[in-house]
């Protein structure tokens, strides 16, 4: 078998990737995707894992529960319901690789309060309660203060994409927290 080149290598990785994002709730046949993409299913995996730096089967776990705490933070389904809904079988394997991947239940995470952006009409403030932007802000603007404890605008954290850090006044001092979006 002819050694890949470093594009055919990053062309192989990308092409899972999209397989996975777009058939994240079946179960991986690695011998036919292998197939599909004209090499082994060994070759496949050492591929894989040498430029992304997890195994497949890893990286489909990142992506269901990546969709899991979206579905979770919407507030509707209950988390048996999601654990189908991202193609897991059983509630318990769903439970661990949520806590595995997150470091947090699936019930907590569910239980967070909700997020809300910024309404878009210029010159509109948000209501009271928790907020967020999408980029990094310095200090809170005076006019976005809500007084003690109310939550204001969160500054997003750089890793994982999904957690931010809530920011909340009490007296005259800001305090910071966590915050998830969505």
């Amino acid at each position: 078998m002819p050694r890949l080149s470093k594009d055919q290598h990053a062309h192989l990785t990308a092409s899972v990737d999209r397989w996975l994002k777009k058939n994240f709730r079946e179960q991986i046949d690695l011998p036919a995707l292998a197939k599909e993409i004209g090499i082994t299913r060994f070759l496949l995996c050492r591929l894989y894992t040498e430029r992304a730096g997890k195994t497949i089967r890893l990286k489909q776990r990142e992506i269901r529960i990546h969709h899991a705490t979206k579905l979770l933070s919407n507030g509707t389904k209950k988390v048996g319901e999601v654990a189908k809904a991202v193609g897991y079988g059983s509630v318990s394997h769903f439970t661990k690789a949520f806590l595995e991947e997150t470091g947090e239940l699936p019930s907590v995470w569910k239980s967070r309060p909700r997020i809300v952006s910024f309404p878009k009409t210029a010159g509109r403030l948000p209501e009271p309660g928790l907020t967020f932007v999408r980029e990094t802000i310095g200090e809170v603007p005076p006019e976005l203060s809500y007084g003690s404890g109310q939550l204001v605008p969160a500054r997003v954290d750089s890793a994982p994409p999904s957690r931010a850090t809530r920011i909340t006044r009490r007296g005259k001092r800001w305090q910071e927290g966590n915050a998830f979006l969505d």
